[in-house]
């Protein structure tokens, strides 16, 4: 069945991180897996695991190799994985976590270190511009459809505007959402403005989409959400003609 895989190490993230795999594989309406490449021991994940009656697979291996395989089951529809990064490294996904997520196709929800993880999904935030491609909407017109889920597309450059300016945007840059998103609009920097309002909107997971790089440059508003915001932060591959990694990209 359609599964959420929960990347587990042997350290007390691997709560917060189930926590997110279980809310997300909830509001999806899927199962949920987790998986612990062994290193250092892994009697956190086992104890973790069989506290929320969620199945484990211990494998072993170098670490990013045995979760980038198990992403690419045809039957995993994301992957939550902690990030440990730090400010000052630049890198706040750690190096794990980024080689796993530049690495895969499939959406991937983030962790950050002392993130408050919900137990319910119930606000997404969804940050759209027009200089952005089109999310992938599958996962999110989901999101959407669950009765319980609050899904508000941000448009981060945008102005204040009435109903009609509003609907020609949502017909525009995500015309799955029309009728099933609420558009909030706000200015400033980009990158600070979807940390921001993740924050000010209490929301439970930003969802970002993204070209899959984070070198020289690219990616600022995941980078910047990444390191700032406290909540989980899902990085959703986007396809746009012409676009990086074979024709999967957007610059966010």
């Amino acid at each position: 069945m359609p599964t959420v895989l929960a990347a587990l190490d042997n350290s007390l993230a691997v709560n917060p991180v189930l926590v997110m795999a279980r809310a997300l594989a909830r509001a999806l309406g899927h199962g949920v897996q987790a998986i612990h490449v062994v290193g250092g021991g892994a009697q956190a994940a086992v104890d973790a695991t069989r506290a929320a009656g969620v199945p484990l697979l211990v494998s072993e291996g170098v670490v990013v190799d045995r979760l980038v395989d198990a992403s690419n089951d045809p039957e995993v529809v994301a992957l939550v994985i902690g990030a440990r990064g730090t400010t000052r490294s630049g890198n706040p996904l750690g190096s794990t976590a980024l080689a796993v997520v530049t690495s895969i196709t499939t959406p991937v929800v983030v962790v950050p270190p002392a993130a408050n993880v919900a137990a319910r999904l119930q606000r997404v935030l969804v940050p759209l511009d027009a200089e952005s491609a089109t999310l992938e909407p599958h996962a999110l017109v989901q999101l959407a459809d669950a009765s319980e889920i609050e899904v508000t597309v941000l448009d981060a450059d945008g102005v204040a505007g009435d109903e009609e300016t509003s609907r020609e945007f949502l017909e525009r840059y995500c015309p799955w959402g029309i009728g099933r998103v609420q558009l909030e609009r706000r200015t400033g920097a980009r990158d600070e403005v979807v940390a921001a309002a993740a924050t000010e909107d209490q929301v439970d997971l930003v969802a970002l989409g993204w070209a899959r790089q984070l070198s020289d440059g690219r990616a600022p508003t995941v980078l910047a959400t990444l390191e700032r915001a406290k909540i989980p932060v899902m990085l959703i591959p986007v396809k746009v003609e012409g676009g990086a990694n074979g024709g999967t990209g957007s610059n966010i």
